[in-house]
């Protein structure tokens, strides 16, 4: 089958139940040696390519210029480099400060300039991140501020991501042409409709909301969580039913949800999202593929293209855990793992 895509990781995250402060303790030299065993370990999974959607210090830069140089071994990776928030929004710690259509523009052009393959920008706060100063159904950059951004992440050559959990954050992002739509947990009706009409997609990461809602993460993290849990596999039903393009992303690296995290999403889009076991996987190869623009080289079995294969213990189009079996991993032709490689 082809190799696995994730949309959403964090490769400078471990996992762990507050990562964000392991980065504060352990300092950029340490994390980004730390990115590369992650880095690894993904690829020996069968994952032949992430988004990388928000790391410190630009550092999912730099590792993506040392998977690219044969330095180490990685998957593939779609790298944002720091994200677009507005003084004080989301997720601060890896945020360039955008105030202001002028200063979003400013902010593309930086991360582009620094090696960014893709835009991630910040539309409402969140769940975890901040314990104070911050909820899931505020708005942070502003309609204009995301207009001004996508506008020439697009001039550029780039996607945009929005990681958007509040109603009008939510619209503002698909007003402004946002490309893809993170999380998503309180979206409209009108905005599905929408989406489906523009080609957006919408990657849920159904299972970190609850992972973090049953007690991965800190307090204040289950708090904000457990209503989203709540909402979150409603809005993906509805989704599914008027024909938004849904992508699996994981979180990777987020509370409790160590690197690769993706059998666990696409586990949770088969229990709780309605997939079928095959329906996981489209979301996870062609679908997660075509949001990234590379649907001529990854993500499907053609003569060709780029030769990322996984070869799985078992038939994952009836069980889906079959994936979390990997017999040989290929990425560009060359098998990166197995303990039996084929001629």
């Amino acid at each position: 089958m082809p190799g696995l895509i994730d949309l959403h990781v964090h490769l400078c995250w471990n996992g762990s139940a507050d990562p964000a402060d392991v980065n504060r303790r352990e300092g950029e030299e340490l994390t980004l040696l730390r990115m590369a065993r992650h880095a690894r370990d993904t690829l020996e999974r069968g994952i032949t390519t992430v988004r990388d959607v928000g790391s410190i210090a630009d550092l999912s830069l730099v590792l993506d210029r040392a998977i690219r140089a044969g330095v180490v071994p990685g998957p593939r990776l779609v790298a944002c480099g720091r994200t677009l928030v507005m003084t004080g929004g989301h997720d601060p710690f890896w945020g360039v400060f955008c105030d202001g259509p002028w200063a979003g523009v400013a902010g593309v052009r930086g991360q582009a300039y620094r090696g960014a393959r893709v835009i991630k920008v910040a539309a409402t706060g969140g769940v975890y991140g901040r314990a104070e100063g911050e909820e899931v159904g505020t708005s942070e950059l502003g309609l204009e501020e995301l207009r001004a951004i996508c506008a020439e992440a697009h001039r550029l050559g780039l996607r945009v991501a929005s990681h958007a959990l509040g109603r009008n954050g939510i619209d503002n992002s698909i007003a402004a042409g946002c490309d893809t739509i993170e999380h998503g947990i309180f979206a409209s009706d009108e905005a599905l409709h929408r989406m489906t009409d523009e080609g957006r997609f919408l990657t849920p990461t159904l299972f970190i909301y609850r992972h973090i809602a049953e007690g991965a993460g800190p307090d204040y993290a289950k708090r904000k969580a457990i209503a989203c849990a709540d909402q979150h596999p409603r809005t993906v039903a509805r989704a599914r039913a008027m024909g938004v393009a849904i992508t699996a992303g994981s979180d990777a690296g987020s509370c409790g949800a160590p690197h690769p995290a993706l059998f666990a999403e696409l586990r949770d889009l088969v229990a709780r999202g309605g997939f079928a076991p095959l329906q996981a996987i489209e979301a996870a190869t062609a679908t997660n593929a075509r949001a990234l623009g590379l649907e001529g080289e990854i993500g499907t079995l053609v003569p060709g293209r780029q030769a990322d294969l996984l070869v799985v213990d078992g038939d994952p189009a009836r069980d889906i855990a079959a994936l979390e079996r990997p017999w040989a991993v290929m990425q560009t032709g060359h098998w990166v793992f197995g303990a039996r490689r084929p001629n």
